[in-house]
């Protein structure tokens, strides 16, 4: 019993050691994906290098196995955009080089993820992330253009619908905050209900409502949201019915009262 006792006290010290890490990690990965963002355009290789350790370390300490699978492809996932970059094929790229008026325009990535510019090699952007952009293209720029002053952003077309002033294809830098992308479809509408707007991409909603509405208080972007080329803005509008729908209703409610008039006479 003597030998018990410390026994006892050092294993219960040692499951609270590691029950009190283990919460220090998950809470490290819960805080680097809340700032971080699903995706976000703008993250850094340092934050990006961050989320994936802090991801993996939580999936050692995970309380079951559902939960480690879905924090290792987590992880997985960080590590291949490292890899990859953030620029897929397709996807366009404003550039503005103030010494080179050839070199200022829209340029689309190719299908092996390099940029054929005017006068100069392909540009390959495979493994360059979106915060890296800029700074990349001086380098490569600069090796045939002196001194080159250089602007890069990413683009993205979005389909806005619903209670805004033009509904249809509008194009945005990454870093356009989306309060902007709604005023420049022209606004919100007097019945739109801008608290229950969402994002859908190919039918499915990837921001929901009250995610919206977070973005919009924070001032997030584009980027921030992760949209990508397609992406669908909702805003729906407060009036349930058409203009059509509510003349047929005034219609019918004029009608009423004669119908019942003459019901009543034909019984009378």
């Amino acid at each position: 019993m003597f030998f018990r006792i410390p026994q006892l006290a050092s294993i219960r010290l040692l499951v609270m050691t590691v029950a009190s890490v283990a919460l220090g990690v998950l809470a490290t990965t819960v805080s680097a994906q809340s700032s971080l963002g699903e995706g976000r355009r703008q993250a850094t290789r340092a934050e990006l290098e961050t989320a994936a350790k802090a991801t993996e370390q939580a999936a050692t300490v995970a309380p079951d196995d559902k939960t480690r699978e879905r924090l290792m492809r987590d992880a997985a996932a960080i590590r291949q955009r490292l890899r990859n970059g953030d620029f897929l094929p397709g996807d366009r790229i404003y550039i503005s080089v103030l010494s080179d008026s050839a070199l200022t325009d829209t340029f689309t990535v190719r299908g092996d993820r390099r940029l054929q510019l005017p006068n100069l090699p392909d540009i390959s952007l495979s493994g360059v992330l979106d915060s890296e952009l800029e700074p990349y293209l001086t380098t490569e720029i600069g090796r045939f253009v002196k001194n080159p002053t250089v602007e890069a952003t990413g683009l993205v077309r979005l389909t806005i619908t619903g209670a805004v002033g033009t509904n249809g294809f509008l194009t945005f830098p990454v870093d356009q905050a989306i309060t902007d992308v709604i005023m420049t479809a022209g606004g919100l509408g007097p019945t739109a209900k801008l608290d229950d707007t969402e994002v859908r991409r190919s039918g499915e909603v990837i921001i929901d409502k009250k995610q919206f509405r977070e973005a919009v208080r924070l001032g997030r972007t584009v980027g921030d949201l992760s949209l990508r080329d397609g992406d669908e803005i909702q805003v729906p509008s407060s009036v349930a019915t058409s203009g059509r729908a509510q003349t047929a209703l005034k219609a019918v409610g004029a009608i009423l009262p004669l119908f019942w008039m003459v019901r009543w006479l034909t019984r009378n």
